[in-house]
């Protein structure tokens, strides 16, 4: 295929030089050129090509795909809108800069995006699945339901939009739905992708209804689905990272680079495991007028793969190897991420990424000055609640509880360390305390980030802010216990659970487990 795209340049810059006002040979070099790895030259071709008719649609779209692999999103929505006003059943060209502009936290500008591919086409179910997510993180269930509605009257089956709607639906599902979803889930024809989805939805479904046996059938189902696509969780890479971790980065090393990056106090880091209260932490702290929630940003974890671009090492090891200067030159590009669509007057911005507790020593290289908060929970609630999740096929320790437990001791062993040996401020709020006593523990929160006290951070709920997490619903009511103790509702119906933490006290109350 890549000697076709060659021998194809080829053809087309002749065709070019022989008549330079060919619009097809300009539009087709760009291709052969995009596929070829060349897109400054593929960019240079769609640019003559759109010299010749800047109305040629799928050029525009061409060029909207190029402009968003090079992060420029304003153009590229520009590209898209020419594309759309000039070719109306273009939509899926708005689906797919909409997806980019969501990933990248504008959540706003993703709804109207999907809007506007499905007002170009009634039909386009991806179009219609997309902005219901995207309603799911603005808080809009209703909405959000009555999209994935229009993708299943066309498409049954989507298991997508199936999923979603039986994890969000409030009422009781209709029977052509139920058996619907129960055929997909135990089919292998469908595959194991779309059988996780629908058998994520299923057991969300269940466990409103407190159908807990069902709901841990469809989990475990969904577990097995997604564990067959995406593999099992590499134990020895796991404890071969921590080991490095823990012996590169002690006390010393820090010591030595105390004068490292820029000394900024803005960025506050939430670490912590998935489903541990992240989500709770910063909707607390970005009620209040000072501070601003950035969400889950990938780009310290990015940053420390760019760092270690040509070295053959891996990320984490990116704080050993940047000097001085070049940790300040790494410093401002994470900033700007960060400050993307925070008000100017912000004294806090807060990034939310919970597994950032695997980059803190390459933040305390760039942000000596930044403060950490540790998000902890019972451990049993904590697997059952990620266990429950469809979380990034990447998470491979999510399917199994064995791994769970594996991870949860690993994750343990490097934040025992990094207590030790980090300079960086830091303190650990615990989820069982902040559910009995709210106020205290937004007391302490704030105070940590060194604000003064703001009642709206006890309405948290009512902050009408976008969050793109697993956790968006909760987040959105007043704080409540029912999640405390949740595993013993599972205890007899997934004994695996209790047979992965077996070291653990119970507490009564269903509280801390150190």
């Amino acid at each position: 295929m890549f000697g076709e795209y060659s021998t194809a340049k080829q053809y087309f810059e002749r065709s070019v030089e022989l008549d330079a006002r060919y619009l097809d040979g300009w539009h087709n070099l760009g291709t052969a050129l995009k596929k070829l790895g060349n897109p400054a030259g593929a960019f240079a071709a769609f640019k003559e090509a759109l010299k010749l008719d800047p109305t040629h649609a799928s050029t525009h779209v061409n060029l909207g795909n190029l402009l968003i692999e090079a992060g420029q999103l304003d153009d590229a929505v520009e590209c898209f809108e020419r594309a759309a006003r000039n070719d109306p059943s273009l939509a899926a060209a708005r689906s797919r800069l909409a997806e980019q502009v969501s990933k990248r936290g504008d959540v706003r500008k993703a709804e109207a995006l999907f809007r506007q591919s499905v007002g170009l086409d009634p039909d386009h179910v991806h179009g219609w699945s997309g902005l219901g997510r995207t309603l799911e993180d603005i808080g809009d269930a209703e909405n959000a339901l009555a999209c994935y509605r229009q993708v299943l009257a066309r498409r049954p089956q989507h298991p997508l939009a199936l999923g979603h709607y039986l994890s969000l639906l409030r009422v009781e599902a209709s029977p052509d739905s139920l058996a619907c979803a129960r055929k997909l889930v135990s089919e292998p024809s469908y595959g194991d992708d779309a059988r996780s989805l629908v058998g994520y939805g299923l057991a969300k479904y269940h466990d409103r209804r407190g159908e807990y046996a069902d709901a841990a059938a469809s989990g475990l189902a969904a577990n097995a689905a997604r564990r067959r696509a995406t593999g099992v969780l590499d134990r020895s890479a796991l404890t071969a990272r921590i080991d490095g971790l823990i012996a590169m980065y002690d006390a010393n090393f820090f010591f030595e680079r105390r004068r490292f990056g820029q000394g900024t106090d803005q960025p506050v880091f939430i670490v912590g495991l998935p489903r541990s209260g992240t989500t709770l932490c910063e909707q607390i702290l970005a009620s209040h007028p000072q501070l601003h929630g950035a969400g889950e940003l990938p780009d310290l974890a990015d940053l420390a793969v760019h760092a270690m671009d040509g070295t053959g090492l891996p990320p984490w090891q990116a704080a050993r190897h940047i000097t001085l200067m070049r940790s300040r030159e790494l410093a401002p590009g994470y900033l700007q991420a960060l400050r993307n669509g925070a008000p100017k007057d912000r004294l806090r911005i807060i990034d939310k990424s919970p597994l950032n507790f695997f980059q803190l020593a390459f933040a305390a290289v760039l942000f000596p000055n930044a403060r950490v908060i540790h998000c902890r929970r019972d451990a049993r609630d904590n697997a059952l609640s990620i266990w429950m999740e469809n979380f990034n096929p990447d998470q491979r320790y999510a399917t199994d509880f064995d791994d769970l437990a594996f991870f949860h001791a690993q994750y343990q062993r490097l934040m025992t360390h990094w207590n030790s040996v980090l300079p960086l401020r830091m303190i650990e709020i615990q989820y069982e305390d902040t559910v009995k006593n709210l106020e205290a523990q937004a007391r302490k929160l704030l105070a940590f980030v060194d604000v003064p006290w703001d009642d709206r951070c006890l309405d948290f709920h009512r902050n009408e802010r976008a969050v793109q997490t697993p956790s968006r619903w909760q987040v959105r009511q007043p704080i409540y216990s029912r999640a405390v103790g949740r595993w013993r509702t599972y205890s007899s119906h997934l004994p695996q659970l209790s047979a992965a933490f077996p070291a653990l006290a119970e507490d009564t109350a269903g509280g801390r487990v150190e």
